[in-house]
């Protein structure tokens, strides 16, 4: 009885203020059970009506004395009672010299209907919960909506950005052919058709690029970098665009730089470019724009450097900057929506420079300029100069060689066979993968070289891994065989249910039989 008492005890202490009753005959109210730890107006015992009258003017928050002075009448408790077995009424309550929250919920003792019972519970925490649960998802909603607008600007956008060079190349193409007997006109509306090209592709990348980085996707390739030449190549790409439109471009470089570090060249040339770009986009001629590269910390496994891009171009509203780095984001600007692009140079950017550990803050004035600050931190290398520079092929001759071109579009089987062919290379054609795969197959057994060379890079890409793995010495070629006889029944038992599947949808089951049996004779024999 102790324990059961000690556990009922608890609960209250845990759960409620206090529990109270009121007999309907006398009108009279007892508090049975109080949980002194609660700072609650005292508990009162005494006819119902006066405690009211006495207690809510005192206690209850003014915006909520009117309806407690009406709600908690015991007629209306009654006629409310009668409509459900239960209610709440929720106020606030002056504890401690600050309001809390209260939820006191009234119901009937027994059938009589005699007795009421009061029990309060403090829901001041639950309440700013439910609230900030509220305000998370009004939040959201309000993103949501954002998001959805700015990507039907952004699809308007687009719109205009691919029909412009579309028609442009439609144009043009007509132009050319109207004039092929004017052969430099012709060869300038094919550097403008380039251009227009170019530019739709660039686009297409964009939004491909984002959508990979987003879904996590995108590999990150590291590899050794002479640190001075990467940041050659971005100083003069961009001194040139300056110089087009006649704004000044100046690099500095601010600490003693290793010549190598371990980083993937691409994407940071990719981030570093958008926001360079993005700066030179939105400075008017005369302006300037500073790139600075600055060695902020050095340690034994990575540096940590920091890339300052500062212009002082049209600068950006202040209310836009929680949104710069936004999919499809654009301030609504004359000045911006007339500059063209995607607009997801700057989101790239910011998913690239976080998937490599790095961060971007930026600061912006409308009509002062902007400040982009990347930093990024990079590996040293280990006196790995293999991969420094890639090997170009440009000059390499392919005659003799044999490329297998997979593709079901006319056109770009056209463009690319000619471009091969240009190379030197000799060019089989295969409508899909399963036809490529056989034409493959086909040619490896007619070709001994090729299954000779075959040898060689499976010796390179598994013999050696295995004999560095001390298995002894791997048996190469018989490897290779068993790898074409695999993939050779791949493509036959692919056919055989191939044809398995017409003959049951098409023939009863004697004629499945039949056509089995001589696939099968036909499998055997060749």
């Amino acid at each position: 009885m102790e324990k059961q008492r000690a556990i009922l005890e608890s609960v209250i202490k845990e759960e409620i203020d206090f529990i109270s009753y009121v007999d309907l005959e006398d009108g009279m109210v007892h508090t049975i059970v109080t949980n002194e730890d609660a700072d609650v107006m005292p508990p009162i015992d005494g006819d119902y009506q006066k405690v009211n009258d006495v207690t809510i003017p005192k206690y209850v928050h003014p915006e909520d004395r009117e309806m407690c002075e009406r709600e908690f009448r015991l007629e209306r408790l009654q006629e409310n009672l009668q409509k459900k077995e239960r209610f709440v009424i929720n106020y606030r309550l002056l504890c401690g010299g600050e309001y809390r929250r209260k939820s006191m919920n009234i119901h009937y003792y027994d059938k009589t209907k005699m007795t009421l019972v009061f029990v309060r519970r403090d829901v001041t925490d639950n309440y700013e919960e439910e609230q900030n649960r509220q305000r998370e998802i009004y939040d959201a909603m309000l993103a949501a909506k954002r998001a959805d607008r700015s990507k039907s600007e952004f699809l308007e956008r687009m719109s205009h950005e691919i029909r412009t060079p579309l028609n442009s190349i439609i144009g043009l193409s007509y132009l050319s052919r109207a004039n092929l007997g004017d052969e430099k006109k012709v060869l300038e509306n094919f550097d403008k058709i380039e251009m227009s090209a170019q530019f739709l592709r660039s686009c297409m990348d964009d939004i491909l690029n984002l959508s990979l980085l987003e879904s996590g996707r995108v590999a990150f390739h590291e590899e050794s970098t002479d640190f001075e030449a990467f940041l050659t190549h971005i100083e003069k790409e961009f001194s040139d665009k300056a110089q087009e439109k006649k704004i000044s471009f100046s690099v500095q470089r601010r600490g003693s730089f290793a010549d190598q570090y371990l980083f993937d060249r691409e994407k940071l040339n990719e981030a570093l470019s958008a926001i360079l770009e993005n700066a030179v986009k939105y400075t008017q001629p005369e302006g300037s724009v500073f790139f600075i590269i600055e060695l902020f910390t050095r340690g034994e496994q990575e540096t940590i450097f920091r890339f300052e891009i500062r212009d002082n171009g049209i600068g950006m509203e202040q209310n836009f900057l929680p949104h710069i780095f936004d999919a499809f984001a654009q301030e609504d600007d004359r000045n911006t929506t007339l500059s063209g692009g995607t607009g997801l140079g700057l989101t790239i950017s910011k998913n690239i420079i976080d998937f490599m550990g790095g961060k971007i803050d930026v600061y912006s004035e409308k009509g002062k300029g902007s400040a982009f600050v990347v930093t990024v931190p990079l590996k040293t290398a280990k006196e790995d100069r293999r991969r420094t520079e890639r090997t170009t092929y440009q000059e390499y001759d392919f005659s003799g060689k044999r490329a297998l071109l997979v593709e079901d579009n006319e056109i770009n089987i056209e463009i690319t066979r000619n471009i091969l062919i240009h190379k030197n290379f000799m060019v089989d054609i295969a409508e899909n993968g399963k036809a490529g795969v056989e034409q493959f197959l086909k040619h490896v057994k007619n070709c001994p070289a090729c299954r000779e060379e075959l040898e060689i890079y499976y010796t390179v890409s598994v013999g050696l891994w295995q004999l560095d793995s001390g298995n002894g010495v791997y048996d190469i070629a018989g490897s290779l065989e068993e790898s074409m006889e695999n993939a050779w029944l791949t493509v036959r038992t692919a056919r055989l249910r191939k044809v398995i599947c017409y003959a049951a949808n098409t023939l009863n089951v004697a004629s499945v039989l039949i056509m089995l049996f001589m696939q099968i004779r036909i499998w055997i024999q060749g």
